[in-house]
């Protein structure tokens, strides 16, 4: 039997915000697993909203503007600037792990995939599904009748042991 969670490795060896074509590759894999087909975790369909980005002034270039909003927040990060506003920026390790999405939320019972729930501080429960041996992130939020996909990362150095911390207060 294929193991899908070792196999999973980028998908470009190298990918920068100005790389259209891989970029509109990667939104095509995204757009087949959550958008062009119904995608069901757990008897729930996973709903990503249709909304096309449409915030040019945060710091993206315009080609995002044909994108889905989830996909960009997905493959982007919110940066602070100087002057204090926010913007996103491009981070292409979220980007090339894409395709990652899915076979980890279709794999979550596998002992690799560290899930939990955890409150939020808004009041919300978020599931969080974590490889830690590759070190990705998937999060969701069950809405009734569904899940929402909220986001996914890499877990750094950085953010370790925030995500630590909260798997240890799990729900």
């Amino acid at each position: 039997m294929e193991d899908v969670l070792r196999g999973l490795e980028p998908y470009f060896d190298d990918l920068c915000e100005d790389d259209e074509d891989k970029i509109d590759e990667l939104h095509g894999i995204f757009q087949d697993h959550f958008l062009d087909n119904a995608f069901y975790f757990e008897g729930k369909q996973v709903i990503v909203k249709r909304h096309i980005y449409r915030h040019e002034k945060d710091g993206l270039p315009a080609h995002f503007s044909r994108y889905f909003e989830k996909f960009v927040h997905v493959v982007s990060r919110t940066k602070e600037r100087k002057q204090g506003n926010k913007h996103r920026e491009f981070r292409p390790e979220r980007a090339n792990r894409i395709h990652w999405i899915k076979p980890i939320l279709e794999n979550c019972n596998d002992l690799r995939i560290s899930r939990f729930r955890n409150l939020e501080a808004d009041g919300s429960v978020r599931d969080y599904f974590w490889y830690k041996q590759k070190s990705f992130m998937v999060i969701l939020e069950e809405i009734l009748p569904d899940y929402i996909l909220i986001t996914c990362f890499c877990v750094d150095r950085r953010n370790y042991n925030y995500f630590l911390r909260k798997e240890n207060r799990r729900i």
